[in-house]
């Protein structure tokens, strides 16, 4: 069950104002938008915006109806969770957008989005969660998993980043939460590790020093190789 724990309204840098809230999902807290109010900063519709979430298996698997009371009336609300906000802004492709002020609106709100909706879920912004009344031993947390799902469509372009470019490791572990080790092995499995270099070659810088060095030891070897034979 999704509960409510506090929303903050902050600035975009299109000049409007988004509430973003932490809900408690079954314990665990994440950071997530209003879907009607997100549709309307992007400047979406909100029934194409809906439609597109729900034809996506991993994105309508982040929408989560919250029950809110206002004036003593109950209001079931739809909440994007944040790897849905982050997954739906990808798919919404600025480079097949026609309108120049619109496209730039789209790009200007991812970026401020990927980066504010990550530090707000991971440097402290949410309040700490309650202490449970004798609570369990604690026992080492779990090697983090990540969505693998969407980690994959990010991997093999299925999903691409803003001007149609393919998403690198580290920013797709960010966006999946999957460890950028298992990106590595899973790129390997699906064919795609050729796309994307991990581990690059650093460049030999040429300086007249070196060449210098390397001139001596060519003559070195040559005179080693004349007095041999």
């Amino acid at each position: 069950m999704s509960k409510l724990i506090r929303t903050q309204e902050l600035d975009t840098p299109l000049g409007t104002r988004l509430p973003v809230a932490w809900l408690n999902l079954e314990g665990r807290t994440e950071v997530a938008v209003p879907l009607a109010r997100l549709a309307e900063v992007v400047g979406y519709e909100l029934e194409p915006l809906r439609t597109l979430i729900k034809r996506d298996p991993v994105l309508i698997s982040f929408q989560t109806i919250v029950t809110m009371v206002r004036d003593g009336i109950p209001h079931k609300t739809a909440f994007l969770q944040r790897p849905g906000v982050l997954g739906a802004l990808a798919k919404l492709s600025a480079a097949r957008i026609k309108d120049p002020a619109r496209r730039a609106r789209v790009v200007a709100f991812q970026r401020w989005a990927f980066e504010t909706l990550d530090r707000l879920l991971f440097e402290g912004a949410a309040p700490a969660q309650a202490p449970l009344f004798n609570p369990a031993p604690q026992t080492a947390p779990a090697a983090p998993r990540g969505d693998r799902q969407l980690a994959a469509r990010l991997l093999v372009g299925e999903v691409l980043g803003p001007g149609g470019r393919l998403y690198t490791y580290s920013e797709i572990a960010r966006l999946s939460g999957t460890p950028k080790t298992t990106l590595y092995r899973l790129a390997g499995r699906l064919g795609v590790a050729h796309l994307r270099t991990h581990h690059p070659r650093p460049e030999l810088r040429r300086t007249p020093e070196l060449a210098r060095i390397l001139a001596q030891q060519a003559e070195i070897l040559s005179l080693i190789a004349r007095r041999l034979s």
